[in-house]
Parts: C-alpha cells; structure tokens; sequence
C-alpha cells in the first residue's frame, strides 16, 4: 500500500519514481489494477497535462512517449526484483499462483466455487458463472480502462485507479478483506467514501463464511450493497455537477467612442481669449481709414 500510494502521488515527478507502482506490483500483483490510473487522461483529445506548452493537444507521439514514461519504469522493476528467482528458480516463478486461483474457486470445476462464492455478482445471472466469467471480466475492466485513460484527472490519478481497482473488486468479489486495503488507500487519496462498502462487504463475507450456514448469501448481500452506494454516489454527484451554476463569462467593456473632431474654425479668424468662437469678438478687425 506505502509504493502504491507513493507511486500514485509522485507519478508526474521524474521517471525513477514512477518505478514505485512497478515495485507495488512485484511486492503483490494486485496493485497492477492501479496501473491505469496513473495514466488517466493519456488518451484525452482536449487540453490538459498532456498538452502541448502552448495549450494546443499532444500529438500521437508525445502522448505515446508520456505513457511509455509512466509504464516503461514500472515494467523495469517488477523485471528486475523477479530476474534473480528466473535466474535460480527451478520451478516456476509463479509459484503458487495456479493453484490458489483454483483453491479460491475462480477456475472451471473447482470443488471450492460452491463454498467460496466468487463471482459472486455475476453468480446472480447464472449459477454457474467460471465457464464464461473470465472473458466477461476482462471485456468490463478494458472499457472501465479506455475510459479513465480517455476522460481521467491527469491531476488525480487516484481517482481512475479508485475506478478501474473498485470495478475488478465488483466483479471478483473477493472474499479477503486484507484485499481491500488498496481500495481503503485510495479512497483516502479520493474522497469518494461511497466505495468502502467494497471492503465492509469483504468484511462480512469472511466472517460468515462459516458462522452461518450456506453463508454465500451475505457476501452476495453485501457485495450488492456495495454496487448500489457506488452506483448511488456516482448520481448524486453527477445530479450535483449538473445543477451547478456555471460561472458567468466577464462582459466585455464597450470599446471607446473615438473623439470628435474640432469644428475647423472659420479662415481668418483670430480668436480672442475668453470668447467662443463665431462670435463678433472673434472675427477680423476693420481698419481705420486714413486721413
């Protein structure tokens, strides 16, 4: 959780940095989901982060060159801490990992899919949800991506992986709440309190797991619960940004009017200080005659 958090708030700093979400990723897997996250808005056609020093959009290149930024450091560490066991491993370097996927009950007839309710969700539209569950999960997390890579905070890139992490932990329903951690760190990063519901319901499916019989129904139940606060949340703060007052535009001020022109006095004439012009005092003196 510390190199998730760390990497996440440090992202737009310098690129060795950035290796912090890959050295999350090699201490657990699960914080990969929070990957996207730190390219939220890479894909954005408006301005922003990743615009152009003159405010115009990035082009194809560049943005492609800040993504490789972002995921290349990553990439390089989780490499580097699993090279020495590739090196000296004699088994796989997964260890464990196959085996556990089919002792949580995630894999086609597993004896423990019954007991662990996984899938839980997805369970409700069919009993039977390991045989296609997966293939729908990875079509949900890769919209739930394009979309934080496409319309995400650049500025706040917790906020997407708030979204894509809390979308697998719907659709997983695990029922570790230790699990959850990461979704606790980035509500705490976020703001969106409406996504502890996540872990609350972890919470109870494990605890139940054996103190009721056939306790599916309440990580089920609670997993439920959880989707509908997102779900809630997500409205009520769309309703709020609707019904916001935009700011009002600064009127512009009325150019000048350009100055009139002086009449042009009449030719001849010489004015005398203190009368207007035209008048009798102003117009040329008649000279005397001489004797």
């Amino acid at each position: 959780m510390l190199l998730t958090v760390a990497g996440l708030v440090v992202v737009p700093a310098a690129a060795p940095r950035r290796a912090l979400l890959g050295a999350a990723t090699a201490a657990k897997l699960l914080p990969a989901v929070a990957l996207p996250g730190a390219l939220s808005g890479v894909l954005a056609t408006g301005t922003g982060v990743f615009a152009t020093s003159t405010g115009s959009p990035a082009s194809p290149a560049r943005r492609t060159r800040r993504a490789a930024a972002v995921v290349l450091p990553a990439t390089a560490a989780v490499a580097l801490g699993y090279l020495p066991y590739v090196l000296l491993s004699r088994s796989s370097v997964l260890g464990y990992l196959t085996g556990y996927v089919a002792e949580e009950g995630y894999e086609t007839g597993s004896t423990a899919a019954d007991d662990k309710n996984r899938y839980a969700l997805l369970r409700l539209l069919h009993p039977d949800p390991e045989a296609w569950a997966l293939p729908v999960i990875a079509a949900v997390l890769l919209v739930v991506v394009v979309r934080v890579l496409l319309r995400g905070d650049p500025q706040r890139p917790w906020g997407g992986a708030l979204v894509v992490t809390g979308a697998a932990f719907l659709l997983m329903t695990p029922g570790y709440p230790w699990y959850a951690l990461l979704v606790v760190a980035l509500v705490a990063l976020d703001g969106r309190w409406e996504w502890l519901g996540l872990p609350l319901a972890g919470v109870a499916q494990y605890v139940t797991a054996r103190a009721v019989d056939d306790g599916a129904w309440v990580g089920t139940l609670g997993y439920a619960v959880a989707a509908a606060a997102v779900m809630a949340g997500w409205a009520l703060r769309a309703r709020r940004a609707v019904s916001a007052p935009r700011p009002k535009r600064p009127k512009r001020p009325n150019p000048s009017p350009r100055p009139t022109p002086p009449h042009p006095e009449p030719p001849g004439d010489a004015a005398t200080p203190g009368s207007p012009p035209g008048s009798p005092a102003t117009g040329p003196r008649p000279r005397r005659a001489q004797r």
